[in-house]
């Protein structure tokens, strides 16, 4: 029930945002009235909502949040599900909790519509052609502070850059910027030092997360290597395991 789901779905949940970037934290009261929340005139005229979980050795290890819409046609079901939301901590758990979606009776297919690029579901199927995708808009992030911003994450190596950031809307984080990456804690200070990168902040804003490349902008001309091999030393800092998503917008 909604009760035992807000006990075990938030754990589940959060083990997956520590390992996504861009996913944010949840509130117990942002579960209980907007995640599982579900009454009739909030549907939009749809089926209730289900919920389902893997557990492996008696821990929750995925969940599923769906719905089944029904339709008949010629005798058989032509209704699909609606996979509303569904997190899986590991490869295994990913498998099992998709396998049990797509054994759901009564259905002839699937949508899903808020799921991160980089899903293993295209390898996972034994069909990848059949599989339909749209890209989207679904993550917005620019960088207020620099400063702070280059200190709030971590990074794969240990390395000092230097970046020279133009910023017109927000230029107080115009200038040049030293960064320091250490496994312990990683500093962003203000120095006097040649740039070895320059570049507009939203093109900061887009390598933050990982969802593009120092290279990338290289490629597109919207960074301007000043030391030789900045661009690659940069992308060893920056690169991500996973891309960004977000699942609140």
């Amino acid at each position: 029930d909604s009760d035992e789901a807000a006990r075990i779905f938030p754990e589940v949940y959060d083990r997956v945002r520590l390992s996504t970037p861009g996913m944010v934290t949840r509130s117990s009261l942002w579960w209980k009235h907007h995640v599982l929340l579900d009454v009739r005139k909030n549907r939009s005229g749809g089926p209730p909502m289900w919920r389902a979980v893997v557990e492996v050795e008696g821990r929750p290890e995925a969940y599923a949040l769906y719905r089944v819409h029904p339709t008949w046609g010629q005798g058989s079901p032509v209704g699909y599900l609606e996979a509303v939301e569904v997190m899986a901590t590991d490869p295994d758990a990913m498998q099992e909790v998709w396998r049990f979606l797509f054994g759901v009776d009564l259905v002839a297919r699937i949508k899903a519509d808020w799921l991160p690029a980089d899903h293993p579901l295209l390898l996972m199927v034994t069909e990848p052609s059949r599989l339909r995708f749209r890209l989207q808009d679904a993550l917005f992030l620019r960088l207020i502070d620099v400063g702070r911003a280059l200190e709030a994450r971590s990074y794969r190596t240990e390395d000092t850059l230097t970046f020279e950031v133009r910023d017109n809307f927000c230029p107080w984080n115009e200038g040049r910027w030293e960064l320091h990456t250490h496994p312990e804690g990683s500093t962003a200070t203000r120095t006097s030092r040649e740039a070895d990168l320059v570049l507009d902040a939203e093109d900061l804003g887009s390598v933050y997360l990982g969802a593009f490349t120092f290279g990338h902008l290289l490629m597109s001309s919207r960074v301007e290597e000043a030391t030789p091999g900045a661009v690659r030393r940069a992308d060893a800092m920056f690169v991500t395991e996973r891309a960004p998503w977000c699942e609140m917008f």
